[in-house]
């Protein structure tokens, strides 16, 4: 019983050292969140789209963007799509799609977004996927949609 915890604990810390190279070695502007995580803060600034004036169900606009990284530099680009799926007298819940196209890799999140009132407007969004150093990512992203842009705070698992 003995030998089988000292090999049990000896795969834990081999599995330990690999994850922490793993996250080592991918880049990323920020340092890991926490062990086995690793975050990611990025400023979208948006150059085109914005929603219709009067949304309706089945609306849908897009938003092209720059993105810069936390001490504001170029850190590649990102798009979002977003589809209205309910309208109500406050505003609208929409579905949205974002794709993050950074430097060393593109971030794919999806999320389902209350915009009632003039915003900003933040919202959970699941990472589902990605290229590159994020081929595979697996998270989550605190967003803030602001007037002109829009902020990601991303947590990769």
């Amino acid at each position: 019983m003995r030998l089988m915890r000292r090999q049990v604990a000896a795969v834990a810390a081999a599995a330990a050292v690999a994850a922490t190279a793993v996250a080592v070695a991918l880049p990323s502007p920020q340092p890991a969140a926490a062990d086995g995580e690793k975050a990611l803060a990025w400023t979208a600034v948006h150059r085109t789209g914005s929603p219709p004036e009067h949304p309706r169900e089945g609306d849908t606009w897009a938003v092209y963007a720059d993105l810069k990284g936390p001490s504001g530099e170029s850190a590649g680009d990102g798009s979002a799509v977003c589809t209205v799926v309910l309208t109500r007298y406050e505003g609208v819940v929409a579905q949205c799609r974002y794709v993050l196209r950074g430097t060393d890799g593109t971030l794919v999140l999806e999320s389902m977004e209350n915009r009632f009132g003039r915003g900003p407007y933040s919202a959970d969004a699941a990472v589902v996927g990605g290229t590159g150093a994020y081929a595979g990512a697996k998270g989550e992203v605190r967003l803030t949609v602001e007037s002109r842009r829009t902020l990601y705070q991303v947590r990769l698992k």
